[in-house]
């Protein structure tokens, strides 16, 4: 599966670095940075890695739910049982999605996505760093 990150401005890209950085090369991740080039839509940009991809089957991870980018790319899905869209993109969640061998069946591939997203967005949690240095302490 072809795995297409896509963000406003930078993110997507500075995503796809950061998840090579700790895996390594991925051939089947890609990054459009929307709203960067001026003379390049979206949906140029959209069209154009899309048709260079051998396989059927595509994962777009978006960054923000509902944003232009998000809408964009789900008006361009409708209609393709092997594209898949997931939104709220974090690193937790690229990584996990570069480790999986997906399914073939679309039900099986959508149950893995929720699995997925489930796991990654536990990662998201305030801190309370005061607190946590207190209870070291104490624990000394």
């Amino acid at each position: 599966m072809e795995i297409v990150l896509a963000s406003h401005s930078n993110l997507a890209a500075g995503m796809k670095e950061t998840a090579e950085f700790i895996m390594g090369s991925q051939k089947k991740l890609h990054a459009i940075t929307a709203y960067v080039e001026d003379e390049r839509s979206v949906e140029n940009e959209l069209t154009e890695l899309v048709s260079q991809f051998e396989t059927e089957s595509v994962l777009f991870l978006t960054d923000l739910k509902g944003g232009s980018v998000n809408r964009i790319i789900s008006e361009y899905i409708v209609d393709n049982e092997n594209y898949y869209l997931v939104t709220g993109m974090n690193l937790a969640l690229v990584l996990e999605v570069l480790t999986v061998s997906f399914g073939v069946q679309r039900d099986e591939v959508i149950g893995q996505l929720e699995e997925i997203a489930g796991s990654a967005s536990k990662e998201l949690e305030v801190m309370k760093v005061n607190e946590l240095i207190s209870q070291e302490d104490e624990d000394f």
